[in-house]
């Protein structure tokens, strides 16, 4: 089992970086490559652009940037590119457990995912930072879908998935912590066991085509034996 590094970014809660992460070809997410968070705030700003992200993908709605706008908003490595559409404003409405809305999420936006992973592909030489609002259900498909073309198995990704659960507050009401109860890495595995038997799994699911593939796979991973870059004022996760 390998650890995600977790960033103390000011202002964010449930962010990590995704590098070290094991793929079933013996190599690993390239730290720094790949970064998971809860929406940045003002304070979090220097911490990003200082971890080398060159490309930020805000998978919020049109009104939720509007209501609760990006501190990043009009910089030149900011992109606003939602996963839901406009209609689907209340995650919670849309089923009544976290993996039904999370095959709602995909059974609805193959096109829109297709357009946030090829961003990822296609993004300048840096870091990718993605997040939502609280970095937990977008977030985690995205990066579930990011992490299975690279390679990683879905134990590892499950198990980082979980990890959000330790990182953000339960919310209130019965329906919110019998939600945030489902944060689990049994969540995940379904997930990806449904995105397989349904969709044949995320190369079909996104289809991508072989360039843009390779491209998302070169970015992200490294083979084994490189050494690892430990990412400096920073602390181990779970």
């Amino acid at each position: 089992m390998q650890t995600v590094t977790a960033l103390r970014w000011p202002g964010c809660v449930n962010t990590r970086d995704l590098g070290g992460l094991p793929t079933v070809h013996g190599g690993r997410i390239r730290r720094g490559a790949l970064i998971r968070s809860d929406r940045p705030r003002p304070a979090s700003v220097d911490a990003v652009l200082r971890a080398g992200v060159r490309l930020v993908i805000d998978l919020r709605l049109a009104g939720e940037c509007a209501a609760d706008p990006s501190p990043l908003a009009g910089h030149p490595v900011y992109r606003n590119l939602p996963v839901l559409r406009e209609e689907d404003t209340v995650l919670e409405a849309m089923a009544e457990t976290l993996p039904a809305i999370y095959r709602a999420i995909l059974d609805r936006g193959a096109d829109r995912m297709t357009g946030v992973l090829t961003a990822i592909a296609l993004a300048p030489p840096g870091g990718v930072l993605v997040h939502c609002h609280a970095g937990r259900d977008r977030t985690g498909l995205v990066v579930a879908l990011a992490l299975s073309l690279a390679g990683v198995p879905d134990e590892e990704i499950a198990r980082d998935y979980a990890v959000t659960a330790a990182c953000l507050p339960p919310g209130s009401g019965d329906r919110a912590r019998r939600l945030f109860g489902q944060i689990t890495e049994a969540t995940m595995l379904e997930t990806l066991a449904y995105l397989r038997e349904r969709h044949g799994g995320a190369v079909p699911y996104l289809g991508l085509d072989d360039t843009a593939a390779a491209l998302l796979r070169a970015r992200l991973t490294e083979p084994a034996g490189e050494p690892v870059r430990e990412p400096a004022g920073e602390r181990p996760g779970g």
